[in-house]
């Protein structure tokens, strides 16, 4: 390395730091255009589009496993059973945030578009389990076994008007009958 090369280099360096020092003085001099925002007082507006956490609206979800099956990090987890008028019921449904990417397959490809990204980005934590969104508070095998009630009822309800039918279908065709024997005993006129 010469000498023409090394002030070139020294040209350079203060050259660019110049540019740096004049675009810093712009900044802190020019008070319509603030760069800092005072954080937990103030927040960015979130634009339009901006993929959050998940959130999923249960009262409206059919259980129909297209998220689960769609997201390539398998971060959601559901379970569900078929209750007594044959629709599913979900038992449990969990999303692991810390695994999640927001890519938006699953809200996407979601048929009742119960599932949905929120706006929020804020969720700090010191455990990994704390990561983890339940979205139904009650115990998945409490949930099974009432909708095991509510089905074995319902078959024993189907059991007694099935009886019913048929025990009044037997009756009517005894009245049937006895109306027939009646007419074939009596002489014409």
């Amino acid at each position: 390395m010469g000498l023409k090369e090394y002030m070139n280099d020294i040209v350079e360096a203060v050259t660019t730091t110049a540019k740096g020092m004049r675009i810093t003085a712009r900044y802190g001099v020019d008070p319509k255009e603030e760069v800092t925002l005072q954080y937990p007082e103030e927040r960015w507006e979130i634009p339009a589009g901006y993929r959050g956490f998940l959130n999923n609206d249960v009262k409206t979800c059919t259980a129909c496993t297209m998220c689960v099956k769609v997201c390539p990090v398998d971060c959601i987890s559901l379970e569900s059973v078929r209750g007594a008028d044959k629709k599913m019921v979900l038992a449990s449904y969990d999303i692991n945030i810390g695994r999640c990417m927001y890519c938006g397959l699953c809200v996407e490809v979601c048929p009742p578009k119960s599932l949905k990204h929120t706006s929020g980005y804020e969720m700090a934590s010191v455990a990994r389990g704390e990561l983890i969104l339940h979205f139904i508070a009650e115990d998945a095998a409490e949930i099974k076994a009432r909708v095991a009630r509510q089905v074995a009822e319902a078959a024993v309800k189907a059991e007694a008007a099935k009886a019913a039918d048929l025990s009044s279908d037997l009756s009517s065709e005894a009245a049937r009958a006895a109306k027939e024997e009646a007419a074939k005993g009596e002489p014409k006129k």
